[in-house]
């Protein structure tokens, strides 16, 4: 099992590899709501939109069929992302509420 921060790590690695502007942005909000979801975990939960939970153990990767996968609007990560603020102490948070 991962931990949060070696899943944040890996994320960031593959943010400075990738010349992918659409990759980078992406990826830099997942990270972005990886941290809200550990801040507010009880209520994300609740929520039914974790987000951690679907890289606890299998790490993200750098290649583009990966990210295709992940940006699939039928990902659960990406329903997460989309939705995320609707929780409403996220989008207080994300200054939105």
């Amino acid at each position: 099992m991962y931990t949060l921060d070696k899943v944040i790590k890996e994320f960031k690695s593959i943010i400075k590899k990738t010349d992918n502007e659409m990759t980078k942005t992406y990826y830099e909000i997942i990270v972005k709501y990886l941290l809200l979801e550990q801040k507010h975990k009880d209520i994300v939960l609740l929520s039914n939109k974790p987000i951690y939970h679907y890289f606890q153990y299998s790490l993200p990767r750098i290649d583009k069929d990966y990210f295709l996968w992940l940006y699939s609007p039928y990902n659960p990560v990406r329903f997460a992302v989309e939705t995320f603020d609707s929780i409403e102490e996220i989008r207080i948070e994300l200054g939105r509420g």
